[in-house]
């Protein structure tokens, strides 16, 4: 009820002038700042630590409170698009000719979407608005909201927004993971674009590096070992905000070599070219992350290692 209610908010916002808007969004994260600092810093502190060292922690607090806002604008964001959309930031892109010219050789093209707060609506638009028709693969909690409540009153809208920058949405779950892969490749076969945004339901095997100092990062295998087999082009992007409410930067970066050839695909996972891969996609996020750590959705999943004891 809490997010229904904080999305009404924000809707009534949208009929005030643009310029009152960062204010607001600085208001309504406030509003629950001790709550969260409460509840989240600690884990927050660790996980900027291990990923950008000890001497991150006089900035950590600053990182907390920008955090909370983005998170607060995110969901502002959304109503922008839909009730203003006259307002709605602009977008440069970065690295959108080398997305062109891989789909033109036939073979489709896989764009891997990091976990930064703007990613899910405005990489879509993005891409769209750069003439690409993306399909989407997400799971049936895709959205705000991981509740059941949530996923039948609020996910829906921001579903519904996202498909305005779609060709196609397919949702998945965990249990399907071999027929969604076999979708994905019959897609990439037609010379399609699939977003996979890398969060943990997008698959059910994941890859674990070291992130930064000592931070770590998972990645699911799934997208690694298409990409490995088929040569399929493969591309990381990061949308990150530059002005509150006004400009943000779609960053797209080559994962793997578009010119390669495909390998046999009877053959067994090439698990050398997979670790290639998920080092690259690791590298490129970590610069992205470096740029705006307050941006990144959810950073205390960037501190212990899933195999550290407690």
């Amino acid at each position: 009820m809490r997010e229904v209610l904080g999305l009404g908010g924000t809707a009534a916002a949208t009929l005030l002038p643009s310029r009152t808007w960062p204010a607001l969004g600085r208001l309504a994260s406030n509003l629950r700042y001790r709550r969260k600092r409460r509840k989240g810093y600690a884990a927050f502190l660790d996980a900027m630590q291990r990923v950008l060292g000890n001497e991150v922690e006089a900035e950590c607090e600053a990182f907390f409170r920008n955090h909370l806002e983005n998170l607060a604008r995110r969901r502002f964001m959304f109503t922008i698009d839909e009730l203003a959309g006259g307002r709605k930031p602009q977008i440069d892109v970065v690295g959108a000719e080398r997305l062109r010219a891989a789909l033109d050789r036939g073979r489709g093209a896989i764009v891997w979407a990091s976990q930064f707060v703007y990613q899910t609506l405005a990489g879509k638009r993005a891409l769209w608005e750069q003439g690409f028709r993306p399909i989407q693969i997400s799971d049936p909690y895709h959205g705000f909201s991981d509740t059941i409540f949530g996923n039948v009153s609020i996910n829906p809208l921001l579903r519904r927004a996202e498909g305005r920058y779609l060709k196609d949405r397919i949702t998945f779950d965990r249990e399907s993971g071999a027929t969604v892969t076999r979708k994905i490749v019959s897609l990439l076969d037609q010379g399609e674009l699939i977003i996979l945004t890398n969060n943990l339901h997008a698959g059910s095997m994941f890859v674990e590096m070291r992130f930064g100092e000592r931070g770590h990062v998972s990645m699911p295998t799934a997208p690694l070992s298409i990409v490995a087999r088929r040569a399929t082009p493969f591309f990381s992007m990061a949308t990150l905000e530059t002005v509150p409410f006004a400009r943000m930067e779609a960053v797209i970066e080559p994962i793997g070599d578009a010119t390669l050839e495909a390998a046999d695909p009877r053959s067994k996972r090439d698990y050398e070219s997979m670790a290639r891969l998920a080092l690259i996609a690791r590298d490129n996020l970590l610069t992205q992350f470096r740029r705006a750590p307050d941006q990144f959705l959810l950073p205390a999943g960037l501190g212990r290692s899933k195999f550290e004891a407690e």
